[in-house]
């Protein structure tokens, strides 16, 4: 079976979850895509693209994705952080000094920092005061640093949740300050490019025009049909929402988002560390069925947690959401706003049905998984591999892993005290070269510290020593 095509009865499955849920409402047209080990694994199409042409939407066919744009302005930010230009709890002041003249109705204006911005609870307005939605007008960057006596603070920080379009849009002025480009083109270079998502942009050329999906509003009272949706550029609102892409290459996106990094770029867009720590809840709700990260949306159902993002703009809906341990993403895009369809659940239901499916199949993800979700890529036999246990009755298996080994997800009802994990050898950190018995934990229970393992007098692994732990090898 071809790594890129999901099982025949799998996709049965999702049909049917789809096609129930379309067949009570009413869109234009949809594209629908299945994420399986950074793969785009399953395209569906329903309708058409545009209604005069009547062509069925292809996996290249580019819509608005509206604010899934803000996980593109999260990803940049932590770029930024990483090469040390920010810090995440920096007060938007330090960067944005004019910020000074916003009105703090409710909360400090010190208390405004890029990580409650990222996450929603800065206490910012949803909207700038001249942002008009019914005709559609964005204001202009330009506007927006001028007017921000305007701009309010009008709830307490980490008081709740409180969406807000204009942190994101201040955000992308952040970036591009500490950037000296604009936004849009550090998002270019920096992301877009180097990820090679080649119709992906925030205003397309000619031949990806050629390509792109018309929107649609909904029927007037007492009309049917659609109408063509007024199209408004987002201006000084292109970090919140300006995006335009297709399933091909959101397909490329969560494939990143999973821990696939190649590209033609040099280095990668972003570490593993970051990317784990943007999948990281920074706000839990209180009944702990979701939680807001730096950028994306945390939702659980049952055992499993799915990151996801929404996006809503005048002729086109959005909906993102992947499962980092089964490696199984979803994307579906509509163009129709506001649409009735797809539910907000739909791309959770069809990630279960897939991940159920391959489960009761046997199939297995591509790669073991560590405590925070990171898939660990598998490397080549190691002479560390094998079982081990430690008193009074911790069972341990050791892996091989890209550039070290790992500890593997311990099976039901087996306890674990450190796995699973990765693990890299001291000498590879220290840029020795040289072969050694002394592993660095990456992350887990032991994150930080050191398994040093032992031989016999032939040279052979006994095992290793780890947190006051003595593993001895078994088989």
């Amino acid at each position: 079976m071809p790594a890129s095509q999901l099982p025949e009865p799998i996709q049965s499955r999702v049909d049917a979850i789809i096609e129930a849920e379309l067949a009570a409402s009413a869109v234009p047209g949809a594209a629908v895509g299945i994420v399986r080990d950074g793969s785009l694994a399953m395209f569906r199409s329903y309708g058409a693209s545009d209604l005069v042409r009547g062509d069925a939407p292809t996996a290249q066919s580019i819509a608005r994705v509206a604010s899934v744009t803000k996980t593109f302005t999260a990803t940049a930010i932590m770029q930024l952080r990483d090469a040390s230009l920010l810090a995440l709890d920096d007060p938007l002041l330090l960067h944005i000094p004019e910020f000074t003249s916003a009105q703090a109705i409710a909360g400090p204006l010190e208390s405004v920092t890029i990580r409650r911005m990222l996450t929603h609870q800065s206490g910012l307005s949803t909207e700038h005061p001249d942002l008009d939605w019914d005709t559609p007008d964005f204001p202009t960057r330009e506007h927006v640093m001028d007017s921000l006596e305007r701009v309010q603070v009008v709830i307490p920080q980490d008081s709740q949740w409180k969406y807000s379009n204009l942190a994101y849009s201040l955000l992308g002025e952040v970036i591009s300050r500490l950037s000296g480009k604009s936004y849009v083109d550090y998002v270019r270079d920096e992301i877009i490019g180097p990820l090679g998502l080649k119709n992906t942009a925030f205003d397309l050329s000619p031949e990806q025009s050629k390509l792109k999906m018309t929107g649609y509003s909904p029927a007037l009272p007492g009309e049917s049909g659609f109408r063509i949706a007024p199209i408004g550029h987002l201006n000084g609102y292109a970090s919140a929402g300006q995006l335009q892409t297709n399933v091909e290459d959101l397909a490329k996106w969560i494939g990143f988002q999973l821990g696939d990094n190649a590209s033609t770029h040099p280095e990668p867009v972003l570490s593993a560390q970051s990317l784990a720590e943007m999948r990281r809840p920074v706000y839990i709700e209180a009944d702990w069925s979701s939680g807001q990260c730096l950028g994306w949306r945390a939702v659980r159902r049952g055992d499993r947690v799915f990151l996801n993002h929404g996006g809503a703009v005048h002729g086109f809906s959005t909906r993102v959401s992947f499962n980092v341990p089964s490696r199984t993403g979803v994307i579906v895009l509509v163009n129709l706003w506001p649409a009735s369809w797809p539910s907000e659940s739909l791309p959770f239901r069809i990630a279960e049905t897939v991940i159920d499916a391959s489960e009761e199949s046997g199939e297995a993800p591509a790669a073991d998984e560590g405590t925070d979700g990171a898939p660990v890529s598998a490397g080549p036999p190691t002479e560390f591999d094998g079982s081990y246990r430690a008193e009074p009755g911790l069972p341990l298996t050791i892996m091989p892993a890209a550039g070290g080994i790992s500890f593997a997800k311990p099976g039901p009802g087996e306890p674990s005290m450190h796995a699973p994990a990765l693990l890299e050898p001291i000498a590879s950190i220290a840029r020795t070269g040289e072969a050694s018995d002394s592993f660095r934990v990456a992350n887990g229970r032991g994150a930080g510290e050191t398994a040093v393992f032992t031989r016999d007098g032939s040279g052979r692994v006994t095992g290793f020593t780890l947190g006051g732990f003595r593993y001895r090898k078994i088989g």
